[in-house]
């Protein structure tokens, strides 16, 4: 008994390290972005569902962790002002039914204009799936008229394969980068520096304890990643840790920076 035991874990390690071999080869080849860097913001609104209000809000870790590097590099007047427009569970769809009064009029003090960058993010697995693609395309469409006729920019949060489903990478990757080229929008690939993150070091525990949502983590590694495509800076450095070990953090920030670079290379 003890030798069937041991011999099924190690058909199960055999089937995941295939699954990323399978993910990894089909992003050996990939579709490139057409839009490689966006206006430095010092506005931005988030819309998104768990992916992005998990651990505290994704925006507000963009924010904090843009005022560090910032301070630290002597940077000055560059605070930004970041919100989030979060629904649970949603589709893309649940947001062309109740964003556009965020994204065309909301305005204060901090923010008196336009916003400089709204961030698109839907259903993890909307693009992707045949049910849902068709409106997800759409409904992007339709946020990104009324984002530019706002004078703002929009910015599509690629989002990443469940930790038991590594293959979603591909396809999620391909998609969200198809549809940015299409629309002329920056693509924030958080998916793929997931994907790079678990390959390098799969230690590094990236998701909530469901496998579908992200850990501490993997929110402060997304954090990276946008801090690191909107300013087109790396992040490596960055006082601001989120909370995370000093090893964490700086693993964060290198893969950010590495996926980056990678991704919008000429």
């Amino acid at each position: 008994m003890p030798h069937r035991k041991v011999d099924s874990i190690a058909c199960s390690l055999t089937v995941v390290a295939a699954a990323l071999l399978v993910s990894a080869n089909a992003l050996a080849d990939p579709i490139a972005p057409l839009v490689r860097e966006a206006p430095a913001p010092k506005s931005i609104l988030f819309v998104g569902n768990s992916f992005t209000y998990f651990n505290n809000s994704l925006h507000m870790h963009v924010r904090e962790l843009t005022h560090s590097v910032f301070k630290q590099r002597k940077k000055k007047n560059k605070k930004i002002y970041a919100k989030a427009m979060t629904i649970s569970g949603a589709y893309l769809p649940d947001h062309v039914l109740g964003a556009k009064g965020m994204i065309t009029e909301f305005k204060n003090e901090r923010k008196p204009g336009p916003w400089d960058v709204v961030v698109v993010q839907g259903y993890s697995r909307g693009p992707i799936e045949e049910e849902t693609a068709a409106a997800f395309r759409h409904s992007a469409r339709t946020l990104d008229r009324w984002i530019r006729a706002s004078g703002s920019t929009t910015v599509l949060f690629m989002t990443w394969a469940y930790e038991h489903k590594p293959e979603m990478t591909a396809p999620l990757a391909a998609e969200y980068t198809r549809l940015g080229n299409e629309i002329g929008a920056l693509v924030v690939p958080v998916g793929l520096a997931f994907e790079r993150a678990r390959a390098e070091d799969p230690t590094m525990d990236l998701y909530d304890p469901d496998k579908i949502h992200p850990s501490p983590l993997g929110t402060y590694l997304a954090a990276n990643v946008f801090f690191a495509a909107l300013y087109r800076e790396s992040p490596m450095g960055a006082e601001y840790d989120a909370g995370l070990s000093a090893a964490e953090a700086a693993f964060a920030q290198k893969i950010a920076w590495t996926t980056i670079k990678g991704f919008y290379a000429d």
